[in-house]
């Protein structure tokens, strides 16, 4: 069964984002980032090549030639997922397809619109008997 992270109150979510990459890349974990669209998806990909100047975040576009050898792989189309060992949520919407994922981390921002939705996927995860983790980013950091 997939176990469920809710990351609460993240100012800054590409900080963020790119701090659980490079944790998952350390660990040997493969890693899908799950954005709303196509340019949120090209700009989240810019963004972890060049995050940390001495680190080598590979990461390509799930349609890229190379998605099968990146461990890093950013789609906006559930269809075109192609791995299943860590998801990270980066749009509001509930994902159909996370129960074959590991690992599924939802990060919930500071604004109320952001959090209403977080509250409804929240729910159904835990009406559906997963087991959830929470972390209020404004007491601790990963």
């Amino acid at each position: 069964m997939t176990s469920i992270g809710f990351y609460f109150n993240v100012a800054d979510k590409p900080l963020l984002v790119n701090q659980l990459v490079q944790k998952a890349l350390r660990q040997h974990r493969q890693v899908t980032l799950f954005t709303a669209d196509e340019a949120t998806a090209n700009a989240l990909s810019d963004q972890i090549w060049q995050f940390e100047p001495t680190a080598f975040n590979a990461n390509v576009l799930a349609n890229h030639a190379l998605a099968q050898a990146t461990p890093v792989l950013v789609e906006w189309q559930a269809q075109r997922v192609q791995q299943d060992d860590l998801l990270i949520n980066l749009q509001p919407m509930q994902l159909t397809m996370f129960s074959r994922f590991k690992h599924l981390f939802e990060l919930v921002g500071l604004d109320e619109l952001d959090k209403a939705e977080a509250r409804k996927r929240f729910a159904f995860y835990r009406d559906r008997g997963y087991d959830i983790k929470s972390v209020d980013m404004l007491k601790k950091s990963i």
